[in-house]
């Protein structure tokens, strides 16, 4: 086997089905949980099973298999836009478990419903989507949909770490709680893959923009993206895996100790 097809090809490929598999197994047993606020738990679940589709759509992608099989190109889309919402009211409602929710925070789906509802529709109705190509407006990573994905995941980051420098405020203490200290781990993860991502579309853009060098076409490029989201949604699992493992003791109701 070349060497060099096994490192741009088939690890990133084992290392996206094994982040999928995992992300989905473990945001089931999220919904299985009792200890901790049950919401949060659902979010989380949520949130990991949402990734672990988009992987799956990224995988069929990077196979090769959407382009001989186009109708796998809508099963399942991805949910880029969701995943920042729901790891932002999952912070919210661990950290502030009597919150309820209100109909003002339907607000936060605005976009990922949209998204959603774009998706659907072309998928229903193929006449409203656009030729294939690097179009602004393109139904698949167009410049819209990549720079709402570069401002709403630092922003809703941002959102709950506020959350968390406010519960810590107010619980007046030196040391971090260990729900606290877990979620800020969560974040400052979270936030360095999203930064990890953002060079990569930058540098893409600039690329095709100014040397007219298009980088999707690469091979070392698709992995280097791949393997960007694949990281992130495996920091995400490996912090669903703590909780299930230690959870009781973690995130049970009230959990400040």
């Amino acid at each position: 086997m070349d060497a060099a097809r096994l490192i741009s090809f088939y690890l990133p490929a084992a290392l996206m089905a094994a982040s999928l598999l995992a992300a989905i197994g473990i945001g089931g047993l999220f919904f299985l949980k009792r200890s901790g606020e049950v919401r949060a738990n659902r979010l989380y679940g949520g949130l990991l099973i949402a990734g672990g589709l988009t992987q799956l759509h990224f995988l069929l992608l990077f196979s090769g298999l959407t382009l001989r099989h186009p109708e796998l190109e809508f099963l399942p889309i991805y949910f880029t836009l969701w995943l920042p919402v729901l790891l932002f009211l999952h912070v919210k409602l661990s950290l502030y478990p009597h919150y309820r929710l209100r109909w003002t925070d339907l607000k936060h789906f605005i976009f990922p419903l949209a998204q959603l509802l774009f998706f659907v529709s072309i998928w229903i109705v193929p006449s409203f989507r656009r030729p294939e190509g690097r179009y602004f407006y393109s139904p698949f990573y167009g410049g819209l949909e990549q720079a709402l994905y570069l401002i709403i995941w630092p922003s809703y980051i941002i959102f709950a770490y506020q959350y968390l420098r406010r519960r810590r405020a107010q619980l007046r203490r030196r040391s971090l709680p260990r729900l606290l200290w877990y979620l800020r781990k969560l974040l400052k993860g979270s936030m360095l893959f999203v930064i990890a991502y953002a060079i990569l579309a930058l540098s893409d853009f600039i690329s095709y923009n100014y040397f007219f060098v298009d980088l999707r076409n690469r091979e070392w490029y698709a992995g280097m993206q791949s393997l960007s989201y694949t990281v992130l949604l495996l920091w995400l699992t490996t912090y669903g895996f703590q909780v299930l493992l230690w959870g009781r003791r973690l995130l049970r109701a009230g959990a400040m100790e």
